[in-house]
Protein backbone atom coordinates (compact mmCIF):
# COMPACT_ATOMS: atom_id res chain seq x y z
CA UNK A 1 0.00 0.00 0.00
CA UNK A 2 2.85 2.33 0.53
CA UNK A 3 4.78 1.67 -2.57
CA UNK A 4 1.42 2.33 -4.01
CA UNK A 5 0.98 5.50 -2.17
CA UNK A 6 4.34 6.39 -3.17
CA UNK A 7 4.14 5.92 -6.81
CA UNK A 8 0.63 7.52 -6.98
CA UNK A 9 2.42 10.99 -5.43
CA UNK A 10 5.14 10.51 -7.82
CA UNK A 11 3.13 10.33 -10.63
CA UNK A 12 0.93 13.10 -9.66
CA UNK A 13 4.42 15.66 -8.95
CA UNK A 14 5.21 14.83 -12.45
CA UNK A 15 1.90 16.27 -14.07
CA UNK A 16 2.58 18.81 -12.14
CA UNK A 17 5.34 19.38 -14.25
CA UNK A 18 5.59 21.84 -17.34
CA UNK A 19 5.60 19.51 -20.67
CA UNK A 20 8.87 20.24 -22.46
CA UNK A 21 8.54 21.60 -25.76
CA UNK A 22 10.21 23.00 -28.69
CA UNK A 23 10.86 26.32 -30.16
CA UNK A 24 10.42 24.65 -33.97
CA UNK A 25 6.78 23.71 -32.51
CA UNK A 26 5.60 27.37 -33.04
CA UNK A 27 9.03 28.89 -35.08
CA UNK A 28 10.25 26.84 -38.07
CA UNK A 29 13.68 27.90 -40.02
CA UNK A 30 13.69 28.81 -43.53
CA UNK A 31 15.21 25.26 -44.26
CA UNK A 32 11.94 23.73 -42.85
CA UNK A 33 10.02 26.22 -44.85
CA UNK A 34 12.05 25.29 -47.73
CA UNK A 35 11.15 21.54 -47.73
CA UNK A 36 7.16 21.84 -47.16
CA UNK A 37 7.05 25.09 -48.83
CA UNK A 38 4.53 23.73 -51.39
CA UNK A 39 2.06 21.92 -48.67
CA UNK A 40 1.91 25.09 -46.64
CA UNK A 41 -0.09 28.69 -47.05
CA UNK A 42 2.31 31.26 -46.54
CA UNK A 43 1.37 34.92 -45.15
CA UNK A 44 3.11 37.63 -45.30
CA UNK A 45 1.86 40.76 -43.07
CA UNK A 46 4.42 43.33 -43.95
CA UNK A 47 3.03 46.47 -45.15
CA UNK A 48 1.59 46.47 -49.08
CA UNK A 49 4.77 48.25 -50.59
CA UNK A 50 7.09 45.72 -49.49
CA UNK A 51 5.35 42.90 -50.48
CA UNK A 52 4.90 44.00 -54.14
CA UNK A 53 8.75 44.80 -53.88
CA UNK A 54 9.25 41.11 -53.40
CA UNK A 55 7.99 38.55 -50.99
CA UNK A 56 8.51 34.65 -50.58
CA UNK A 57 6.92 33.03 -53.60
CA UNK A 58 3.12 31.79 -53.37
CA UNK A 59 2.86 34.25 -50.28
CA UNK A 60 -0.32 35.72 -49.66
CA UNK A 61 -0.61 39.01 -48.29
CA UNK A 62 -2.53 39.89 -45.49
CA UNK A 63 -2.10 43.69 -43.88
CA UNK A 64 -2.50 43.79 -40.21
CA UNK A 65 -5.56 45.58 -40.03
CA UNK A 66 -7.66 42.54 -41.52
CA UNK A 67 -7.05 40.57 -37.97
CA UNK A 68 -6.32 43.96 -35.20
CA UNK A 69 -10.07 45.08 -34.19
CA UNK A 70 -11.23 48.62 -32.20
CA UNK A 71 -13.85 47.40 -29.67
CA UNK A 72 -14.97 50.57 -26.99
CA UNK A 73 -12.40 52.21 -28.20
CA UNK A 74 -9.36 50.11 -27.31
CA UNK A 75 -7.16 49.33 -30.80
CA UNK A 76 -5.02 46.65 -31.66
CA UNK A 77 -7.49 43.14 -30.01
CA UNK A 78 -7.40 40.54 -31.33
CA UNK A 79 -11.25 39.74 -33.62
CA UNK A 80 -14.06 38.04 -32.64
CA UNK A 81 -14.80 34.31 -33.51
CA UNK A 82 -17.36 35.88 -36.65
CA UNK A 83 -14.40 38.08 -37.62
CA UNK A 84 -11.65 35.37 -37.28
CA UNK A 85 -13.53 32.79 -39.53
CA UNK A 86 -14.78 35.51 -41.72
CA UNK A 87 -10.91 36.58 -42.08
CA UNK A 88 -10.14 32.68 -42.39
CA UNK A 89 -12.46 32.14 -45.24
CA UNK A 90 -11.65 35.37 -46.90
CA UNK A 91 -8.35 33.70 -47.31
CA UNK A 92 -9.37 30.39 -48.40
CA UNK A 93 -8.21 29.04 -44.98
CA UNK A 94 -9.10 25.56 -43.74
CA UNK A 95 -9.09 24.36 -40.21
CA UNK A 96 -6.74 21.73 -41.89
CA UNK A 97 -4.37 24.20 -43.30
CA UNK A 98 -1.13 24.69 -41.92
CA UNK A 99 -0.14 28.36 -42.14
CA UNK A 100 3.66 29.69 -42.00
CA UNK A 101 3.45 33.84 -41.46
CA UNK A 102 6.35 36.26 -41.61
CA UNK A 103 7.33 39.85 -41.72
CA UNK A 104 10.62 41.47 -41.21
CA UNK A 105 13.50 39.80 -39.38
CA UNK A 106 12.33 42.57 -36.21
CA UNK A 107 8.68 42.62 -37.39
CA UNK A 108 6.68 41.23 -34.63
CA UNK A 109 3.52 41.24 -36.58
CA UNK A 110 3.43 37.82 -38.10
CA UNK A 111 4.08 36.77 -34.36
CA UNK A 112 1.08 38.10 -33.57
CA UNK A 113 -1.23 36.94 -36.86
CA UNK A 114 0.21 33.38 -35.73
CA UNK A 115 -0.80 33.92 -31.88
CA UNK A 116 -4.27 34.77 -33.55
CA UNK A 117 -4.77 31.94 -35.34
CA UNK A 118 -3.56 29.41 -32.27
CA UNK A 119 -6.11 31.70 -29.93
CA UNK A 120 -8.88 30.53 -32.06
CA UNK A 121 -7.98 26.96 -31.99
CA UNK A 122 -5.79 26.90 -35.51
CA UNK A 123 -2.71 25.33 -33.70
CA UNK A 124 -1.40 24.53 -37.24
CA UNK A 125 0.38 28.10 -37.38
CA UNK A 126 4.08 29.08 -37.40
CA UNK A 127 6.44 31.85 -37.76
CA UNK A 128 8.86 31.81 -40.15
CA UNK A 129 12.41 32.86 -37.47
CA UNK A 130 13.95 35.38 -39.30
CA UNK A 131 11.50 36.75 -41.38
CA UNK A 132 11.53 37.68 -45.30
CA UNK A 133 15.36 39.11 -44.81
CA UNK A 134 16.53 35.87 -43.71
CA UNK A 135 14.62 33.87 -46.90
CA UNK A 136 15.84 36.43 -49.18
CA UNK A 137 19.58 36.56 -48.22
CA UNK A 138 19.58 32.87 -48.49
CA UNK A 139 18.17 33.12 -52.32
CA UNK A 140 15.22 31.14 -51.47
CA UNK A 141 12.71 31.98 -54.29
CA UNK A 142 10.86 35.16 -54.50
CA UNK A 143 7.93 36.77 -56.44
CA UNK A 144 6.62 39.81 -57.24
CA UNK A 145 3.38 39.20 -58.86
CA UNK A 146 0.66 38.66 -56.02
CA UNK A 147 -0.85 35.45 -55.04
CA UNK A 148 -4.57 35.42 -55.29
CA UNK A 149 -6.37 34.40 -52.45
CA UNK A 150 -9.05 31.44 -53.22
CA UNK A 151 -12.03 32.42 -50.91
CA UNK A 152 -13.46 29.40 -48.86
CA UNK A 153 -16.51 29.30 -46.89
CA UNK A 154 -17.74 27.54 -43.94
CA UNK A 155 -14.70 27.98 -41.48
CA UNK A 156 -15.74 26.88 -38.43
CA UNK A 157 -13.59 27.56 -34.35
CA UNK A 158 -13.09 24.06 -33.04
CA UNK A 159 -12.61 25.97 -29.60
CA UNK A 160 -10.18 28.95 -28.12
CA UNK A 161 -6.91 28.27 -26.03
CA UNK A 162 -6.80 29.84 -22.70
CA UNK A 163 -3.85 32.52 -24.09
CA UNK A 164 -5.30 36.07 -24.37
CA UNK A 165 -5.79 37.82 -21.12
CA UNK A 166 -8.31 41.21 -20.09
CA UNK A 167 -7.45 44.25 -18.38
CA UNK A 168 -10.11 42.89 -15.52
CA UNK A 169 -8.06 39.66 -15.03
CA UNK A 170 -4.20 41.51 -15.33
CA UNK A 171 -5.59 43.80 -12.22
CA UNK A 172 -7.20 40.65 -10.12
CA UNK A 173 -3.33 38.91 -10.79
CA UNK A 174 -1.02 42.24 -9.58
CA UNK A 175 -0.53 40.72 -6.17
CA UNK A 176 -0.50 37.58 -6.96
CA UNK A 177 2.53 35.51 -5.86
CA UNK A 178 2.14 32.73 -8.39
CA UNK A 179 1.75 35.08 -11.58
CA UNK A 180 4.50 37.50 -13.27
CA UNK A 181 3.40 40.26 -15.50
CA UNK A 182 5.73 40.71 -18.10
CA UNK A 183 6.04 44.45 -19.93
CA UNK A 184 7.95 43.49 -23.30
CA UNK A 185 8.16 46.95 -24.19
CA UNK A 186 11.47 49.08 -24.18
CA UNK A 187 12.48 50.14 -20.55
CA UNK A 188 11.39 54.25 -21.49
CA UNK A 189 8.54 53.35 -22.03
CA UNK A 190 8.67 50.82 -18.70
CA UNK A 191 10.23 53.40 -16.64
CA UNK A 192 7.65 56.37 -18.19
CA UNK A 193 9.99 58.49 -19.50
CA UNK A 194 8.61 57.56 -22.90
CA UNK A 195 4.97 58.61 -22.92
CA UNK A 196 2.73 56.86 -25.74
CA UNK A 197 -0.36 57.11 -23.97
CA UNK A 198 -2.62 59.34 -21.79
CA UNK A 199 -0.38 57.80 -18.76
CA UNK A 200 3.42 56.90 -18.70
CA UNK A 201 4.65 53.86 -16.51
CA UNK A 202 3.84 50.52 -16.35
CA UNK A 203 1.23 48.01 -14.42
CA UNK A 204 2.78 47.85 -10.84
CA UNK A 205 4.48 44.81 -9.72
CA UNK A 206 5.08 44.56 -13.74
CA UNK A 207 8.92 42.63 -14.45
CA UNK A 208 10.49 44.13 -17.86
CA UNK A 209 12.30 42.61 -20.34
CA UNK A 210 12.10 44.27 -23.61
CA UNK A 211 11.07 41.55 -26.61
CA UNK A 212 13.91 41.80 -28.68
CA UNK A 213 16.42 40.54 -26.13
CA UNK A 214 15.01 37.06 -27.90
CA UNK A 215 16.65 37.61 -30.37
CA UNK A 216 20.19 38.28 -31.89
CA UNK A 217 22.04 38.87 -34.71
CA UNK A 218 23.34 36.29 -37.15
CA UNK A 219 24.90 37.01 -40.73
CA UNK A 220 23.20 40.68 -40.51
CA UNK A 221 19.98 38.86 -39.56
CA UNK A 222 17.58 38.98 -36.25
CA UNK A 223 16.59 35.09 -35.32
CA UNK A 224 15.89 33.56 -32.15
CA UNK A 225 18.49 33.32 -29.65
CA UNK A 226 19.21 29.46 -28.75
CA UNK A 227 16.81 27.59 -26.06
CA UNK A 228 19.29 27.59 -23.89
CA UNK A 229 20.21 31.33 -24.20
CA UNK A 230 16.64 32.12 -23.58
CA UNK A 231 15.50 29.64 -20.54
CA UNK A 232 18.92 31.51 -18.90
CA UNK A 233 17.85 35.06 -19.86
CA UNK A 234 14.12 34.25 -18.40
CA UNK A 235 14.99 32.60 -15.55
CA UNK A 236 17.33 36.02 -14.47
CA UNK A 237 13.99 37.69 -14.86
CA UNK A 238 11.79 35.58 -12.54
CA UNK A 239 9.57 34.02 -15.65
CA UNK A 240 9.90 30.52 -14.81
CA UNK A 241 7.56 27.82 -16.00
CA UNK A 242 5.89 27.65 -12.98
CA UNK A 243 4.49 30.48 -13.14
CA UNK A 244 1.33 32.41 -14.14
CA UNK A 245 2.72 35.01 -17.18
CA UNK A 246 0.47 37.58 -18.44
CA UNK A 247 2.98 39.08 -21.31
CA UNK A 248 1.66 42.71 -22.35
CA UNK A 249 3.10 45.73 -24.32
CA UNK A 250 1.99 48.82 -26.18
CA UNK A 251 -0.65 47.13 -28.18
CA UNK A 252 -0.28 43.13 -27.70
CA UNK A 253 2.35 42.82 -31.01
CA UNK A 254 5.44 42.46 -29.35
CA UNK A 255 3.90 40.23 -26.21
CA UNK A 256 2.60 38.57 -28.87
CA UNK A 257 5.81 37.12 -29.88
CA UNK A 258 7.25 36.72 -25.99
CA UNK A 259 3.94 34.80 -25.42
CA UNK A 260 4.73 32.31 -28.67
CA UNK A 261 8.09 31.97 -27.37
CA UNK A 262 7.09 30.80 -24.01
CA UNK A 263 4.51 28.32 -25.31
CA UNK A 264 7.09 27.28 -27.61
CA UNK A 265 9.44 26.34 -24.34
CA UNK A 266 6.45 24.40 -22.66
CA UNK A 267 5.31 27.43 -20.70
CA UNK A 268 1.81 25.84 -19.24
CA UNK A 269 0.11 29.18 -17.93
CA UNK A 270 0.86 31.56 -20.84
CA UNK A 271 -1.49 34.48 -21.38
CA UNK A 272 -0.92 37.78 -23.96
CA UNK A 273 -2.43 40.97 -22.66
CA UNK A 274 -4.24 42.21 -25.93
CA UNK A 275 -4.93 45.44 -24.49
CA UNK A 276 -1.91 46.23 -23.34
CA UNK A 277 -0.60 49.37 -21.80
CA UNK A 278 -2.97 51.37 -24.40
CA UNK A 279 -6.14 49.95 -22.69
CA UNK A 280 -4.45 50.18 -19.34
CA UNK A 281 -2.79 53.69 -19.23
CA UNK A 282 -5.90 55.49 -20.55
CA UNK A 283 -8.59 53.82 -18.20
CA UNK A 284 -7.61 56.40 -15.03
CA UNK A 285 -9.29 53.63 -12.80
CA UNK A 286 -6.36 51.52 -13.58
CA UNK A 287 -3.31 51.87 -11.46
CA UNK A 288 0.09 52.74 -12.42
CA UNK A 289 3.47 52.69 -11.35
CA UNK A 290 6.80 55.03 -12.53
CA UNK A 291 10.86 54.16 -12.45
CA UNK A 292 12.70 50.83 -13.06
CA UNK A 293 12.33 47.39 -11.35
CA UNK A 294 15.52 45.19 -10.67
CA UNK A 295 15.13 42.10 -13.09
CA UNK A 296 13.70 39.17 -10.75
CA UNK A 297 12.94 40.95 -7.45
Amino acid sequence: MKKLFGLILALLALSAQPSLAALGDVFVTSEWLAAKRQTVTLVDVRVAPLYFVGHVDGALHIDKDEFLFTREGVKSLAPTTAEFEALMDRFGITPETTVVAYAEDNNPYAARFVWTLRYHGHEKSYVLDGGYEKWAQEGRATALLPTLAKATTGYKCQRSLNIRAEAKQVMGKIQSPGTVIWDTRKGSEYDGSEVRANRGGHIPGATHLDWTNLQKEVNGVKVLKTEEEIRSLLASHGLSAGKEIIAHCQTGIRSSYASLVLLGLGYPQVQNYDGSWIEWANDPALPVELGAKIAGK
